[in-house]
């Protein structure tokens, strides 16, 4: 039986290994060649930038499609007002399909959590998740981020530990709001975050930078729980900020391939509060230490691209009793995206912003 387990397994391996130089071949021969005015333009947002074009290269030219499935959801964590047990909350639409498009300095993502891909516990249809997400560059080295994330429906990943009985149905209406957002500054102009995180230049010789980063985030939660789980808390609010210094390196090989690593760490700010239905609202205030390491690995050509990334997330508070909201978060992503001629219009109207307000 071991070795029918080992020769299924290894051609499992084969198979999978056939299918990624399948597709390495398959966007060889499907790839459009390089436009003269793109390598016109490449060179020119070089010497504009002041970065070594032998480094990165823009692809800002190109519209940029990319497809995705990510992990990238916020639980959060409670805890009782009465026998001070805590409840750990997770989406039932934890895993999210989605598509984004960039164009020269700006991009627009949205995903949504289908229903083949909802936990089985949910006991009806009305989980649901989505994301919409706006992000782009001030400058060459200056980025912002934004993103509103929504879940309905979740699941207790304590539900076997805990003494407090919930029904199922109940967590099915419980939802989450969150406003999100990020302002990255790159060091090292010969290091390309765009390449990393999201496709829109390439990494041609192995650099990394340091990466200053404010992070921000406002959440809203409805838990819509029995009075003996919650007291008489009808919601919880949070707002964090955060400060922290991140190093990215990207080691590449044959300019195609790629390898990122890297950690952020910092120090931050948590405001809670539980909103009381007979008046008497808790508040906690809380200092938040930050630790984020982070990978990502793929395939990055002038027309196709495809790879995995990732990270986790540990926040920790100096008073633990503001811990409604998870401190721990864990990111995946797997994407594929394409790389198509732009046109003049369009050309015309994002240039202007490139050229009255510097993006």
């Amino acid at each position: 039986m071991t070795a029918i387990k080992i020769a299924r397994n290894s051609v499992s391996n084969f198979n999978l290994i056939n299918f990624f130089l399948a597709f390495i071949w398959f966007s060889q021969i499907t790839g459009q060649p390089m436009r003269d005015y793109d390598k016109d333009m490449q060179q020119k947002h070089a010497d504009l930038k002041g970065y070594d074009p032998q480094y990165r290269v823009n692809y800002f030219e190109n519209i940029i499609i990319k497809s995705f499935i990510t992990t990238n959801e916020s639980n959060f964590q409670f805890r009782s007002l009465t026998n001070n047990e805590v409840i750990d909350l997770i989406p039932a639409g934890q895993y999210l399909l989605g598509l984004s498009l960039d164009y020269k300095w700006i991009a627009i993502e949205a995903s949504f959590s289908p229903d083949f891909l909802q936990s089985n516990v949910v006991q009806n249809s009305s989980a649901t998740s989505y994301s919409v997400s706006l992000n782009f560059f001030y400058s060459d080295q200056w980025r912002q981020e934004l993103r509103l994330l929504y879940n309905q429906g979740f699941v207790n990943r304590n539900r076997d530990s805990n003494s407090l009985i919930i029904d199922q149905n109940l967590l099915n209406s419980t939802t989450l709001t969150m406003l999100q957002g990020s302002t990255f500054y790159i060091a090292n102009n010969n290091f390309s975050y765009r390449a990393h995180y999201a496709q829109t230049e390439r990494q041609l010789t192995s650099a990394g930078s340091f990466i200053p980063t404010l992070r921000y985030a406002y959440s809203v939660v409805n838990p819509n729980l029995p009075p003996q789980s919650t007291g008489t808390a009808t919601d919880f609010e949070s707002v964090d900020i955060t400060a922290q210094l991140g190093y990215l390196h990207t080691f590449v090989t044959s300019q195609k391939w790629y390898l990122t690593l890297g950690v952020f760490a910092g120090l931050g700010y948590n405001h809670a509060a539980y909103e009381i239905t007979n008046g008497n609202d808790l508040t906690f205030n809380n200092t938040i230490f930050a630790v984020e390491p982070e990978f990502g690995m793929g395939y990055n050509d002038y027309r196709w691209f495809f790879g995995i990334s990732g990270n986790w997330r540990n926040f920790n508070h100096t008073n633990n009793e503001a811990g409604q909201f998870s401190r721990q978060q864990a990111y995946f992503l797997m994407h594929l995206g394409y790389r198509f001629n732009d046109n003049k219009p369009m050309r015309q109207f994002f240039g202007w912003f490139e050229e009255h307000l510097g993006f």
